[in-house]
């Protein structure tokens, strides 16, 4: 049973991972075309835009997204609603609240665009993402149907075609019309606008138009605490690159984001595993074998996140100096930014594993100890990030974001097991993260440049772990 569960979840995550991937990769060609066609400071001003709506989502959200997973998927006879009931209370909340946050940010466009980008001459930008992320809203809930509907192919299908319809837009406006960095906003309204369109269908067909204000009620207790916990993650996630830009400038913005973009390979497995998850856990809640069963799981991801790691973090040089039509895959300028990669892949390693601990939150319902532990771990973030900035530049912001992160899986475990006692395979996970930790440092020190070389100890990472793994469930089994 605990195979099959495994398995289903592989190939869940596979078909996410593979839209995703294919939607992330697509749109990660947009670095290099950014590198050779926008100058670092002109990259530091989209990045600031872009935290700034990555912040604005968790307040237009406000949580719901998540109850909407849960009071969706728990819909059962003793309750006196239905799914479409969820669907459409969750769906016209968000439609009114994000009308009214999308209308202030227009009216106060210049004093925002003053404060974020120390400029008035952004006031169309900062209008544009008003309705980028009064779209995005519109779509988020429908998209949440496909996922927890089992809808993969859709989900992913919708994903590609946005990502597709946003980087054509963003070469034709950037390179043929002249827009500079106004072409990249303008891409995505029209990207988000068609998301919207894709998913009336599903709009339609949940859609009752009864809304329920007692269901509302439920919804946003649940949900609620999620938004400042969202906020504190945007914190650990994007409040670097403010710092970065009142300690050291624009373009120090530009290669720290450029460098954080290079993490995207480990971020898309991470995300693609997060897509699959949440559904696939929600379903297992009355399972008496889902404590095993998560153990397992989060013995191979961080199997295969540590293989992902090694990967990256050795043929990083390799990968942004790769010649493609004469050009370097990144240009030069951008080099110095992957001083960071490292450390934004073992922040998003450890992403995964916090999320591997968030069954017994959603089971218990208790979402309130989420904003307490991300909370602290955002003023780590903050109060790292003070320290080593000014001292030691984007490297302090990288190590900052990583920090915070293991604060975050390491306190979650500690306050979920009282909840869920999960039988984590701790000598399988120490040895991992020992061996791991040991190549990278042979890796820096040794300075180790010849290709080969640094294949061989990924494959010998590999050789000496997998058969314990392997070995370990063998014996499980012959005990059970």
């Amino acid at each position: 049973m605990v195979k099959q569960d495994i398995i289903r979840l592989s190939k869940q995550t596979i078909i996410y991972g593979f839209g995703y991937v294919i939607a992330r990769m697509i749109n990660f060609l947009l670095l290099p075309f950014y590198t050779h066609h926008i100058t670092p400071s002109e990259y530091g001003i989209i990045s600031l835009v872009y935290a700034f709506i990555a912040f604005m989502n968790i307040i237009y959200h406000y949580g719901l997204e998540s109850a909407f997973l849960r009071f969706f998927s728990k819909v059962g006879a003793k309750d006196n609603y239905e799914k479409k009931d969820v669907f459409t209370t969750v769906f016209m909340s968000l439609i009114i609240t994000s009308i009214v946050f999308s209308f202030i940010i227009w009216a106060f466009a210049p004093g925002l665009s003053r404060i974020l980008l120390h400029s008035e001459n952004y006031i169309r930008i900062v209008r544009m993402t008003a309705c980028i992320l009064l779209l995005d809203s519109l779509f988020l809930i429908p998209l949440h149907y496909l996922r927890i509907s089992n809808k993969a192919g859709k989900f992913t299908l919708i994903i590609i075609v946005n990502v597709l319809i946003n980087v054509g837009l963003n070469i034709y406006f950037i390179r043929y019309r002249g827009k500079g960095i106004e072409g990249v906003f303008i891409s995505n309204m029209v990207a988000s606008a068609f998301n919207v369109l894709l998913l009336i269908p599903v709009i339609i067909k949940n859609w009752n138009g009864h809304f329920s204000p007692a269901l509302w009620k439920k919804l946003l207790l649940f949900g609620l605490p999620f938004v400042p916990s969202g906020l504190s993650s945007m914190v650990i996630e994007l409040s670097d690159r403010y710092m970065l830009e009142w300690f050291k400038g624009l373009q120090e913005v530009g290669l720290y984001s450029a460098g954080h973009k290079l993490g995207i390979f480990m971020m898309l497995i991470v995300m693609a595993f997060r897509f699959a998850w949440q559904p696939f856990f929600l379903q297992k809640h009355d399972d008496p074998e889902s404590p095993r069963l998560f153990s397992k799981i989060m013995t191979w991801f961080v199997f295969l996140m540590s293989i992902v790691f090694l990967l990256i973090t050795f043929f990083i040089k390799e990968i942004v100096s790769f010649q493609i039509l004469g050009n370097h895959f990144i240009a030069e300028t951008y080099w110095a930014g992957i001083i960071i990669v490292p450390f934004i892949l073992a922040a998003y390693l450890f992403n995964g594993i916090y999320i591997n601990l968030q069954p017994a939150i959603f089971y218990t319902g208790k979402t309130w100890v989420v904003p307490i532990i991300v909370g602290i771990a955002a003023f780590v973030n903050v109060g790292l990030n003070l320290i080593l900035i000014p001292r030691i530049g984007m490297l302090g912001a990288g190590i900052s974001s990583l920090s915070a992160y293991v604060f975050m899986a390491v306190c979650t475990y500690f306050v979920v097991r009282k909840w869920m006692p999960i039988p984590y395979e701790w000598k399988n996970l120490f040895l991992m993260f020992s061996l791991t930790l040991i190549a990278t440092l042979i890796f820096s020190i040794c300075d180790i440049q010849m290709p080969g070389i640094k294949f061989l100890m990924v494959i010998l990472y590999v050789v000496c772990v997998f058969p314990i793994l392997y070995f370990s469930r063998r014996r499980a089994k012959r005990v059970k």
